[in-house]
């Protein structure tokens, strides 16, 4: 959308670098689409990681996200974790049926273990994504949901507190503005302990 593009996906970079070790690579699962592609290229652009940025993309035909593809590419990519420092995970997609397949599949080919940071973002509203649920509400793991009205940009990360159902509401740890920056709107930090 235009104003996502005029300003560049800072948001993505602020919350990673605010959250994330710098020793940390960072592993891109993208649909392919137009947001998707725009958003890792912007932090490409952005952000100086010594330590790797991989993408991985997974095609989706329009109705069901390519399960054969995405199992092998989770594969690979639980084999680069193992053999990294230490690794975020961030997904990139507006299609609730690649979100809810990767996050089946991240916990299924055990690319996902507690020290994994991993980070969806996405257009779709909260009730859209109670099929991430299960994942998120179990790992290390938030939600960002970009608002990109005509007037407005506005981002707000989210958690899915553990023992909570997928009707209850996640939890919005922080917000982000072009004006304000990053705002913490509780007392947790970014990648809380879910379970302390």
């Amino acid at each position: 959308t235009s104003k996502t593009r005029a300003v560049p996906h800072a948001w993505l970079t602020t919350v990673l670098t605010t959250a994330s070790n710098p020793q940390c690579s960072t592993f891109f699962f993208t649909d392919g689409k137009t947001f998707a592609t725009a958003v890792f290229t912007d932090f490409l652009a952005q952000f100086r990681n010594p330590c790797g940025v991989g993408l991985f993309e997974v095609a989706v035909d329009g109705k069901d996200a390519n399960v054969t593809q995405l199992s092998r590419v989770v594969d690979e990519a639980r084999q680069l974790r193992q053999v990294s420092w230490c690794v975020t995970v961030v997904v990139v997609s507006d299609d609730p049926t690649f979100l809810a397949a990767f996050a089946e599949w991240s916990l299924k080919g055990h690319l996902l273990v507690w020290s994994t940071r991993l980070l969806a973002v996405t257009h779709l509203p909260l009730p859209d994504l109670r099929y991430i649920h299960r994942t998120f509400s179990r790992m290390n793991a938030m939600v960002v949901i970009v608002e990109d009205a005509t007037e407005t940009l506005k981002c707000n990360v989210y958690i899915h507190l553990p023992y909570s159902s997928p009707e209850d509401r996640a939890v919005r740890l922080a917000f982000w503005t072009p004006q304000r920056g990053l705002t913490l709107t509780t007392h947790l930090p970014l990648f809380p302990d879910k379970y302390s």
